[in-house]
């Protein structure tokens, strides 16, 4: 859908469709209804002369003509067709009419990526003014998109066009192409650009340009199509694609709208309150920015901003100035009188004849001076006052209520001498003087209006002893700059500077220079925006010579680093996650301000960790920041733990190798394989490698094992183990084979004490039994003679008893006594 054609009460829409494009109308009004494509009694379309690829870009509207941008594809062009809106379908498509656009001189860019119609000037017919990115394909190429302005105005005249038309088309005929339109001007050249939008300023075209690596541009070109400075509205950290299309903000068109991959983005096309001087907001050369002069209350604003009866000053409508007052010098004829012309390079709106007034303090004007009309003033003086050593000169101007003072210093044009360079030039035509043949002179005529910087196109012989760049290292950074660049070439010994120059229209950054030869020397990169610009080598005698290419990219940006924890000792191994990290210069910690140097390999970065000294055994965090020039860009958060503690281990053989299993105390590190070096240490004090193997965690404990190979003995007494900068010593615990025989001997050693503790018994017992049996004899012999006795006792008693009985009482008893 490209636009809309007002045919009576009905409203038309383009389509393209396949057989390329036809009209609908919106409302239901027409025979076969709302947006069907039929019209009264034919179904009028376009087509394609050829089954050719077509990519649609643009299209809109002016007044009543319809324009159509479109890409061919198969053999690459850009083509643009039009219409003007009739009566009815058939009539509006039949006035089909179209051109190539070629583009450009330095290099054929055949395919559009963006496009956008510049508005027309206040009162301005007929003219119709286009602006389009156009792209090579080559992305290498720091220039491979250009933004060109078109002239599309439709002609009166009817050509068959060679690639389209009306109805069902004829066999395409040999017929010769018509030539490509070509632009009126190529205003910029930059890297990957994605997008343009216009925007008309009185007598300037402001455009706003996207980028692929996110960047939205803002220039300004004058009536005569001459860009002036670009500036860099917004850049994105990261390379975020501008979308092709962008709106500007609808109620104050202050803001414009862009899309970039995931955001839409709402940027002020201009700053001005940030200026807060006459010269300052004239300095920033920003069309939309004036000098708001209301007296207490002057600022710098934009214009609708301004009310009356304020004056607001601005930069000249008609062209770009690089300085706010130049002069120029002129020396009479006799050689006696020197006329000084200031000029002032500025717009005033609000009033016709601003109160202007300028003046040369101290006696240095003759009366004969003439007086001032604005933007000029003048003052005639005697050339005796004009030494060899030139003359400082002070200017006061009043514009309205706004005042200022410019410094100017005066120069003999005559003394101006040297070798044709551009420096000599330059510093020709900042004296005010004329720049005629390669020679410094007395400027002729003041009526030319301000001398153009004709000292850009003066290439100065080249001798044997101008310095030559053969390469800077890095010669891609990040918009932040870059320190300590390392530039090697020849002859750079008498270099005293570096000019490092985006655009030869603007202002160039300067950065000193140290440690240099003839073959190399050191210097800052400054901070930029992303893109390439030149550099160059500086000389005394003010030439900058041996240009190159530095290229600014976007910052680098952190996702993430892996693992994410260290150990208290340091030196662990962490990757960083992010982009463009190739731009980073080092790794700084949030507890340690010395730079950690970075390392990359296999397109990956990282780094070795710091010692943390703690007294706790908790852990504790520390910051990891970026290092990009004078920069610290956080990155991510860092724990440190305690140190990893290794206990004890233990040694089994399998077959001719031995499978080391260590314990250590489960932590938080989730220490990897790669992390830990183990070494075995033989009892001939000879270390062994043990390769690792495998970490297992089993409740508290973490099991790492190893094997050492080629180990037909089991004497390992201890082990060396390496994390980081943590050793550690672990001596052995006895192994499986040892602890075999180690069990069989305390086996045996109790079977054997077990015995003799037997046999001591048995032999105790034994003899306490002869003791016992030798001390029980003579009592059972003793028992025996007592018996005997008392047998016998018993015996005779009976026999004294008997005999008593004989005998009588008497002598039984003298018996028994």
């Amino acid at each position: 859908m490209a636009g809309r054609i007002p045919r009576r009460s009905e409203d038309h829409h383009l389509c393209v469709n396949p057989n390329f494009l036809t009209l609908r109308n919106t409302q239901d009004k027409q025979p076969g209804g709302m947006l069907s494509t039929l019209d009264f009694g034919s179904n009028p379309l376009i087509d394609a002369r050829s089954n050719e690829d077509l990519q649609f870009v643009d299209g809109f509207q002016i007044v009543s003509h319809i324009y159509i941008f479109l890409n061919l594809l198969k053999e690459p062009k850009v083509r643009l067709i039009w219409f003007k809106g009739k009566i009815n379908k058939a009539t509006t498509l039949k006035s089909l009419n179209g051109a190539t656009l070629g583009c450009c001189e330095d290099m054929k860019r055949p395919r559009l990526l963006s496009s956008t119609v510049i508005q027309s000037p206040a009162g301005a017919t007929g003219q119709v003014l286009w602006a389009g990115v156009f792209t090579g394909g080559n992305t290498l190429n720091p220039v491979n998109t250009v933004v060109a302005i078109y002239d599309i105005s439709p002609s009166g005249t009817q050509n068959k066009d060679p690639d389209f038309c009306y109805g069902v088309c004829e066999k395409p005929e040999n017929t010769p192409r018509p030539p490509p339109l070509a632009p009126l001007a190529v205003v910029f050249k930059y890297s990957s650009m994605t997008s343009v939008l216009a925007v008309r300023h009185r007598s300037w075209i402001v455009l706003l340009i996207g980028t692929k690596d996110g960047q939205l541009i803002k220039l300004s070109v004058d009536k005569n199509y001459e860009a002036a400075c670009s500036k860099v509205l917004y850049k994105s950290d990261d390379d975020r694609q501008v979308f092709p299309k962008m709106h500007l903000d609808p109620v104050d068109s202050r803001h414009v709208y862009m899309a970039l991959r995931n955001q839409l983005m709402r940027v002020p096309v201009a700053q001005c309150s940030k200026h807060t001087s006459l010269k300052e907001c004239w300095s920033a050369q920003d069309p939309f920015c004036g000098w708001c002069d209301s007296g207490s209350k002057s600022r710098c604003s934009f214009l609708d901003d301004c009310l009356q009866p304020s004056v607001w000053i601005s930069i000249p409508e008609d062209s770009q100035q690089q300085s706010l007052v130049s002069y120029q010098v002129e020396k009479s004829s006799s050689g006696e009188e020197i006329k000084l012309t200031a000029m002032l390079h500025l717009s005033v709106n609000g009033t016709e004849h601003p109160n202007f007034a300028c003046n040369f303090p101290g006696n240095l004007c003759d009366r004969s001076s003439p007086a001032p009309v604005f933007p000029q003033c003048s003052c005639l003086f005697s050339s005796s006052k004009l030494s060899t050593q030139g003359l400082n000169v002070t200017l006061k101007i009043r514009v309205g209520k706004a005042s200022l003072s410019e410094k100017l210093m005066l120069t003999n044009c005559s003394d101006v001498t040297g070798p044709p360079t551009s420096a000599l030039c330059s510093r020709c035509i900042t004296a005010g003087c004329s720049w005629e043949k390669d020679v410094c002179s007395w400027t002729r005529s003041v009526n030319s209006g301000p001398l153009q910087d004709v000292c850009r196109n003066i290439q100065s012989g080249k001798n044997s002893f101008d310095p030559e760049i053969i390469s800077i290292v890095p010669s891609v950074v990040s918009y932040h700059g870059r320190n300590h660049a390392l530039m090697t070439g020849k002859n750079l010994d008498h270099v005293i500077n570096v000019h490092i120059q985006g655009d030869i229209h603007c202002t160039t950054k300067e950065s000193p220079v140290w440690n240099h030869t003839g073959s190399s020397l050191t210097f800052h990169i400054p901070s930029g925006d992303k893109g390439s610009v030149s550099v160059c080598a500086v000389l005394p005698d003010g030439r900058c010579l041996g240009k190159t290419l530095i290229t600014y990219r976007s910052s680098p940006t952190c996702t993430g680093i892996l693992p994410a924890t260290a150990w208290a000792s340091g030196n662990r191994r962490i990757k960083i996650l992010g982009s463009h990290l190739e731009l980073v210069d080092g790794v700084v910690h949030g507890h340690d301000p010395q730079v950690i140097t970075i390392n990359t390999s296999s397109g990956e970065l990282w780094y070795h960790t710091p010692k943390y000294d703690v007294n706790t055994n908790l852990p504790v965090t520390s910051t990891v920041y970026l290092k990009v020039a004078n920069l610290t860009l956080a990155c991510s958060q860092l724990t440190y733990h305690p140190d990893p503690k290794f206990n004890s281990f233990t040694v089994t053989k399998t077959g001719n190798d031995l499978q080391v299993t260590i314990e250590k105390n489960a932590d938080e590190l989730n220490i990897t394989t790669s992390e830990i070096s183990v070494l075995g240490v033989q009892e001939e004090n000879q270390d062994v490698e043990c390769v690792m193997e495998k970490i297992k965690t089993s409740g508290s404990t973490d099991y790492i094992s190893c094997d050492i190979k080629n180990a037909p003995y089991t004497n390992i007494k201890s082990l060396r183990i390496k994390v980081g900068n943590n050793y550690n010593e672990v001596t052995n615990h006895p192994s499986e084979t040892e602890i075999v025989p180690l069990i069989f001997s305390i086996f045996i050693a109790i079977i054997l004490i077990i015995s003799v503790i037997l046999c001591v018994l048995c032999y105790s017992f034994m003899k306490q039994r002869n003791v016992a049996a030798q001390f029980i004899q003579p009592l059972e012999l003793q028992e025996c003679d007592r018996h005997s006795i008392s047998e016998g006792k018993a015996s005779l008693m009976s026999r004294r008893k008997e005999e008593r009985g004989q005998a009588g009482e008497e002598n039984e008893r003298v018996s028994t006594l």
